[in-house]
């Protein structure tokens, strides 16, 4: 390839997160139904490879996405283990009901208003992280309107320990076996961390917490056809988070809080599937997984269970022109209570098709049918039962400009199907009865972008507009969910990646999101016309590094611009949502095959917090997040 010129990209575009000596290569897309490459995909990508993960250094997956990604992530009102996030502009609030996670392609989304656990998938454990922003509502559907988070784990036999101590009692420990040959692959592995916490309540208790997890995996490949493969996770862990403070308590002293939330919560997944080859052009990959899991508030003496069952096959078909994908999903979601069972289930068919016109020229459509059912069984009383069909569409095209860049076009039609605390309605009384003010959210995303990927450069821009009609949300003072009835948004993504030299490398990932809401019927139209809160606009990480015989440094900063509390749809609150800084620093050395590694995190020591708005009066508004400076060492051993 050409050795970038110097030009205005080189100068303005601040780049890469990855080792200066690795080359900045096109990566294959495997999140889509069709696999494409960077380059050639008609959609929005952000990919992250097992070094970019390495090199960051960052403590959990929460860590990476707030440092590295273009996603926005908070603690959900104090819970570490179970965040909020947001892309492309749905709000700290619900953005984490509008994107799909996924962990190897299965379902991480909840059939609550519970967001989706991340912490039970140890970092260490993950090959890659595949951002699709704009798209994915053909493949999976109910939720994936700002886009799809697909995260893959390692599938190799890997040998190691590793462990970490930091300030605050932090603790941690990893350790992973595999063997592997022509055609058997296990791994397991064994994540341990824990803290003694950093807040203390009235009572001089802290916020403690614990999170472990396990995992046994096992490919098995009898013929070059035929591939089986088998999982089992089970993940623990134990959380008390503090309760909000007022702003001067926050200014003053965030270490303290009145008094916490514990909670404790259990989750066992068993996946199987088989993929299949009939021959070069023709196969079939099919998955089916179970989970069990348990959770309990034990400060309010509260618990529920969860069963969630999921299964995808997919009939795939490609030549020298066209590739073809065919399938069906399901999912089958039960919460069970003490005194109810209630049930969410999504049954879906599919098709995707991308045809190349001519070699720089290609096309894609795809479209899919999905039915929602609700059922609501108490103990006592009546069952209610409900169901809805919706669709949705997608078109893209993208034409090779050169070997190096390209440029896309993709429309998109996504929905959301409101989840079971949304759709069933609890009255002061505890009858419980359909949620009448409520619908599922369309949405119409339109986005066109720019790729050029070089040997020590990799640019991405991308502008995106999406139209809604009943986006979802909890109406603060009604106190109901319910639609906006019409609400837009749009902005522009820049992402860059650019090795300066053999040893100085540097990157940037940059958003600019407006989020309105144009019409809505609640509070006699107070809202119209005003910013969707909790939706920043401006978002910008920057890293820059340096390797130098055997030795990585890693500065970065993240950055989120001051918007309106949560909750203030009349964007009049007296409080708005702070500025979010955080500058962090990460040094390893690698010898052979051991490597001592450390991070110090918020270096200046800016505080951070997420601002809730009320209208009961209370002056307790402000949940500190990342407020003070952390660090911890390691060490990591393969063998």
């Amino acid at each position: 390839m050409k050795k970038i010129s110097t030009s205005l990209v080189a100068s303005f575009f601040l780049a890469t997160n990855l080792f200066s000596t690795d080359t900045l290569e096109t990566i294959t897309v495997t999140s889509s139904l069709i696999k494409s490459d960077e380059l050639n995909a008609p959609f929005a990508t952000e990919i992250y490879t097992k070094n970019d993960i390495d090199n960051s250094k960052s403590k959990d997956i929460y860590d990476f996405l707030s440092s590295q990604t273009s996603v926005n992530v908070a603690p959900s009102f104090g819970n570490k283990f179970s965040q909020l996030i947001d892309l492309r502009g749905y709000g700290i609030n619900d953005g984490y009901q509008n994107i799909v996670v996924l962990v190897n392609g299965r379902k991480l989304n909840n059939v609550d208003m519970v967001p989706q656990l991340l912490s039970a998938i140890p970092l260490e454990s993950i090959e890659r992280i595949e951002i699709l922003k704009g798209t994915g509502s053909v493949a999976y559907g109910d939720g994936a309107n700002a886009g799809v988070i697909n995260i893959i784990t390692d599938k190799k036999n890997s040998n190691y320990v590793k462990t970490y101590f930091g300030n605050n009692g932090t603790k941690n420990g990893v350790i992973s076996f595999g063997y592997g040959n022509e055609y058997f692959i296990a791994n397991a592995y064994i994540d341990y961390t824990s803290s003694d916490g950093s807040i203390e309540d009235t009572n001089n208790d802290k916020d403690e917490n614990y999170n472990k997890n396990k995992n046994f995996s096992v490919i098995f490949t009898p013929t070059e056809s035929l591939e089986l493969n088998l999982s089992r996770t089970y993940s623990n862990m134990n959380i008390n988070y503090a309760n909000p403070i007022s702003l001067d308590q926050y200014n003053n002293n965030p270490n303290k809080t009145s008094s916490f939330t514990e909670q404790y919560f259990s989750s066992y997944v068993t996946t199987g599937g088989f993929k299949y080859d009939f021959n070069e052009n023709f196969w079939i990959d099919t998955t089916y997984s179970d989970e069990d899991k348990f959770s309990k508030f034990i400060t309010w003496n509260n618990e529920s269970k969860y069963d969630y069952k999921s299964f995808a096959s997919k009939i795939n078909y490609k030549n020298d022109k066209a590739t073809v994908a065919i399938g069906v999903d399901g999912f089958d979601g039960d919460r069970i209570s003490s005194s109810d069972i209630t049930n969410k289930t999504n049954k879906a068919a599919f098709v995707s098709t991308e045809y190349r016109i001519i070699d720089d020229l290609t096309l894609s459509a795809g479209f899919r049918r999905e039915n929602v059912e609700y059922e609501y069984n108490p103990e006592s009383g009546a069952n209610l039962k409900q169901d809805d069909y919706i669709n949705a569409y997608d078109f893209g095209t993208n034409y090779r400009l050169n070997d190096t860049s390209s440029i896309f076009a993709n429309y998109n039609r996504s929905f959301q199907a409101p989840d079971i605390d949304r759709f069933f309605y609890k009255d002061w009384s505890n009858n419980v009865s359909f949620n009448r003010f409520i619908e599922p959210a369309k949405v119409h995303n339109y986005t066109i972008g720019y790729n050029n990927i070089q040997k020590n450069n990799k640019l991405k821009i991308s502008l995106f507009r999406s139209e809604l009609k009943n986006e979802i949300y909890y109406e603060p003072t009604s106190y109901k969910n319910t639609n906006i009835d019409e609400s837009h948004k749009y902005g522009i993504e820049i992402f860059d990646k650019f090795n300066i030299n053999e040893n100085l490398y540097t990157s940037i990932n940059y958003s600019y999101i407006i989020a309105k809401i144009d019409k809505e019927n609640e509070a006699n139209g107070a809202y119209d016309g005003k910013k969707l809160p909790g939706v920043s606009k401006h978002n910008a990480t920057v890293n820059l590094g340096y390797e130098i015989n055997k030795i990585n440094t890693v500065l970065s900063h993240t950055y989120r611009s001051s918007t309106y509390a949560a909750n203030d749809f009349e964007n009049n609150f007296n409080e708005k949502q702070e500025h979010y800084h955080s500058t962090d620093l990460a040094v390893s050395y690698t010898y052979q095959n051991i490597e001592l590694f450390g991070k110090v995190q918020n270096i200046f020591d800016r505080k951070n917090g997420l601002w809730v708005a009320n209208d009961w009066g209370s002056s307790d508004t402000v949940y500190p997040i990342n407020f003070e400076t952390t660090f911890f060492a390691g060490m990591k051993v393969n063998f």
